[in-house]
C-alpha cells in the first residue's frame, strides 16, 4: 500500500513542479514568443535549465512548426518531434514517464490572450524520483526486519512455555513406543496441556488393556496361521503344476505362431523370387533360342558364342545375388545392432520392386535425416515387407487405378516415425481394432494366415520397444511405426 501511494505522490510532485516551471517560463517568455524573438526564448530556457539541474532539456514547438530544443549546454533546431510527444499533444495529456529513456516528460500548452502559440516540452531526470523510492524501500525493509526480530523473540518465549509439557509428552511417548506401557505423563497444569496429559495417561491405560487382549488374540492367530499355511502350501503346489502346464502350452502356441509366420514369410519370399527371376529367365530363354537359330543357320561364330555365354553368366549371377539377398533378409538377428532406416527401406524395396512393377503399383519413398538407430535390422525389414505386401495385395484385389504406396520417415529428438500409406480404400472400421490379433485376416485362407501383422506388432513393441498403429487416412490405410533411436535395458 505504501509504495504505490509514495510513487503516485512523487509523480504528482514532479507534475506540480513541472507545471509551475512551465507556466512561469511561458509567462516570462510572453513578449519573446509574441514578437517571435527566438534568441530571447532560448536565453530564458538556458537560465531555467542552469538553475534546475533536474531538467534535462526544454523543447518549444511553435505554432507554425519550428522546433527549438534547449539544453544547459546550448540549443538546436530539430527537424521533427518525437512521435510519442506528438501523441501527448494530440491527446491533451500532461505528462508521461518514459522508462527506456529514464525521464519524466511534461507537456504544457502555451496560450497567450486566448491564442494558442505552441507547446512547451520539459524532460525531467528520474534520479531524484528513484532515490526517493530507494529511501522508502529501505525504510520498509528496516521496519519488516524489526517486526520479524520482535516476532521471533516473542515466539521464542511462547514456544518455551508451550514446548516444555510437549517435550515431556514426547519423552513418555517414545518410551511407550519401545514397549514400556507403565509410563505416565507428569504434567500438573489446569490449561489445555494439562488436559492433554490426562487424556494421554488414559490412552496409555487403555493401551495396556488392549495389549493384553492382543497377546491372547495373537496366540489364537498363530494357530490359525499354521493351519492356513499348510493349506496354502498345498494350493501353491497345485498352482505351480497348473502354471507350468499353462506356460508350456503358451510356449507351444508361440512356437506355432513363429513357425507359421516363417512359413508365410517363406511363401512371400518364393513369390518375390519368382517376380525377380521372371525377367532374367525370359532373357536366358531368348539367349538359348538365339544360339540355336544362329547354329542352324551356320552363323554362330566363336565370338557370338562367347558373347552369349558372358551375357548368360551375368544373368545367372544376378539370379544368385537375388537368392543371397532373400537368404540374408530372413536370417534372424540375435544381437542388437546399429543400422540406418534407409538401409532397411531400400533393401526391402529391392525384394518387392518386381512385384510392385508387375502390378503397376508406384512406390514413393521420402526419408528424413538418415539417422542411425539401435535394434534388429532384419526383423524390422520383415515388418516393412509385411506391411508393403499387404498394401500390394489390397491394391491388386480392389483393382485400384493409379495405385500407389507412400513410405516416409520423420526424425524427432528420441524417436523415428515411419509412415506407410496406400490408396486402396482403407480398412473397414468394424475390423480396424482387430487387425493386429493373431489369426485375424480378411484374405482367403489359401493366401492369408492372419499372423503377419501380429508378428509385426510383437517385433516392434516387444523387441524394439516401439509402437505400431493403423488408421484410415485420405481414402486409404496408414500404418505408423514409432521406434526409439536408442534401445534401453537390452541385453
Amino acid at each position: 500500500m505504501i509504495i504505490p501511494i509514495h510513487k503516485q505522490s512523487s509523480i504528482e510532485v514532479m507534475h506540480y513542479e513541472a507545471k509551475t516551471l512551465a507556466s512561469t517560463l511561458a509567462l516570462i517568455s510572453t513578449d519573446a514568443i509574441v514578437t517571435d524573438d527566438d534568441s530571447l526564448v532560448i536565453e530564458y530556457n538556458i537560465k531555467l535549465l542552469q538553475s534546475n539541474p533536474n531538467i534535462l532539456d526544454i523543447i518549444f514547438v511553435k505554432k507554425y512548426g519550428t522546433i527549438i530544443k534547449t539544453t544547459a549546454k546550448g540549443w538546436s533546431l530539430e527537424e521533427k518531434l518525437d512521435e510519442q510527444y506528438k501523441q501527448l499533444e494530440a491527446n491533451n495529456e500532461k505528462f508521461q514517464i518514459i522508462e527506456n529513456e529514464d525521464k519524466f516528460h511534461y507537456v504544457y500548452p502555451v496560450v497567450i490572450a486566448g491564442v494558442h502559440w505552441g507547446w512547451l516540452h520539459l524532460d525531467y531526470s528520474l534520479d531524484q524520483y528513484k532515490a526517493s523510492l530507494a529511501t522508502i524501500y529501505k525504510s520498509i525493509i528496516s521496519l519488516v526486519i524489526s517486526l520479524l526480530f520482535a516476532t521471533v523473540l516473542v515466539s521464542y518465549y511462547i514456544a518455551r512455555y508451550i514446548s516444555k509439557p510437549i517435550l515431556e509428552l514426547r519423552k513418555k511417548a517414545n518410551l511407550i513406543a519401545r514397549g514400556d506401557l507403565t509410563q505416565r505423563a507428569a504434567v500438573n497444569r489446569d490449561d489445555e496441556m494439562g488436559e492433554l496429559a490426562r487424556d494421554f495417561n488414559k490412552m496409555v491405560e487403555q493401551l495396556q488393556i488392549t495389549h493384553k487382549q492382543l497377546q491372547n488374540s495373537q496366540k489364537e492367530l498363530e494357530k490359525k496361521v499354521v493351519l492356513r499355511t499348510k493349506e496354502l502350501q498345498e494350493l501353491n503346489a497345485q498352482l505351480d503344476i497348473k502354471i507350468k502346464e499353462a506356460v508350456e502350452q503358451n510356449s507351444q502356441q508361440e512356437q506355432m505362431l513363429i513357425q507359421q509366420s516363417r512359413m508365410a514369410a517363406m511363401g512371400e519370399m518364393i513369390g518375390n523370387i519368382a517376380h525377380q527371376w521372371r525377367q532374367p529367365l525370359n532373357a536366358l530363354s531368348l539367349i538359348l533360342q538365339n544360339i540355336y537359330y544362329e547354329y542352324e543357320s551356320k552363323e554362330l561364330t566363336k565370338e557370338d558364342l562367347e558373347h552369349f555365354i558372358e551375357k548368360g553368366q551375368r544373368l545367372t549371377e544376378n539370379m544368385s545375388k537375388t537368392i543371397d539377398d532373400f537368404r540374408n533378409f530372413f536370417r534372424p538377428n540375435k544381437m542388437v545392432e546399429k543400422f540406418k532406416i534407409s538401409e532397411s527401406v531400400y533393401s526391402t524395396k529391392e525384394l518387392i520392386s518386381a512385384s510392385y512393377k508387375n502390378n503397376n503399383i508406384e512406390l514413393i519413398i521420402s526419408l528424413d535425416e538418415d539417422k542411425e538407430i539401435e535394434g534388429y535390422p532384419n526383423e524390422f525389414s520383415q515388418v516393412l515387407l509385411n506391411i508393403l505386401t499387404n498394401a500390394k495385395d489390397a491394391l491388386v484385389e480392389k483393382r485400384v487405378k493409379s495405385a500407389k504406396v507412400e513410405l516416409s520417415s520423420k526424425v524427432y529428438s528420441d524417436t523415428i516415425n515411419i509412415t506407410i500409406t496406400d490408396n486402396a480404400g482403407g480398412i473397414p472400421e468394424t475390423i480396424l481394432p482387430n487387425i493386429f490379433d493373431p489369426y485375424f485376416t480378411t484374405k482367403d485362407k489359401s493366401i492369408g494366415t492372419g499372423i503377419g501383422l501380429y508378428m509385426s506388432k510383437m517385433i516392434i513393441e516387444n523387441n524394439m520397444h516401439g509402437k505400431i498403429t493403423a488408421l484410415n487416412y485420405n481414402g486409404g490405410a496408414r500404418f505408423i511405426i514409432e521406434i526409439p533411436i536408442r534401445l534401453r535395458n537390452h541385453d
